[in-house]
């Protein structure tokens, strides 16, 4: 087991379904949370074969814009260590090849890791659909708002990032360590 969450792009219709898209360590990252913000829906996982809902999904076709606008105002106020994550964050996400309808967080390992039963998963799920949701209209009231800067957040999770390259979760691979294709 690898303790990492992962965001795919789904592409509804398409031979591959699903296509590798992101992955982080030990924990769920803003980045991926914001991608699965708008109209986030609890779903079956595409990894694990359970009937719980442990998985998100959300509309990338509402949450990819913004998040690109985001990167470009995040970009003259972060540490330049950030800066190269925040340039192939932008060219991963205009991929022609990753253009989904929907990005798909599977967390299961990390709840796995956390010794959660799989009620809990999906009780867990639940809840980080709503996170994902706060945090996307959040930083989306935030790009909205003339003059904001980072402390600008009312959500304590963006306010209490203090290392953008470290925290944020700006890893994007059209390989993970759970490869569902593409």
């Amino acid at each position: 087991m690898a303790n990492r969450s992962y965001l795919y792009t789904r592409h509804m219709g398409d031979d591959a379904e699903f296509r590798d898209f992101a992955e982080w360590k030990w924990d769920l990252p803003p980045a991926h949370l914001i991608l699965v913000g708008a109209n986030p829906v609890v779903c079956k996982s595409a990894i694990w074969t359970v009937d719980e809902k442990i998985a998100i999904e959300g509309d990338a076709n509402l949450t990819r814009p913004l998040f690109l606008k985001f990167l470009d105002w995040l970009e003259p106020q972060v540490e330049a260590s950030a800066l190269d994550a925040i340039q192939e964050s932008r060219q991963f996400l205009n991929r022609i090849d990753r253009q989904g309808d929907k990005f798909h967080l599977e967390i299961g390992e990390l709840y796995e890791c956390a010794s959660l039963e799989l009620e809990e998963m999906e009780s867990v799920t639940e809840q980080n659909a709503s996170l994902a949701e706060a945090l996307f209209l959040d930083v989306k009231r935030v790009l909205d708002t003339e003059g904001s800067t980072i402390k600008s957040f009312e959500h304590k999770r963006l306010l209490a990032i203090n290392n953008w390259e470290e925290e944020f979760g700006l890893y994007f691979s059209h390989i993970l360590y759970f490869h569902l294709g593409g």
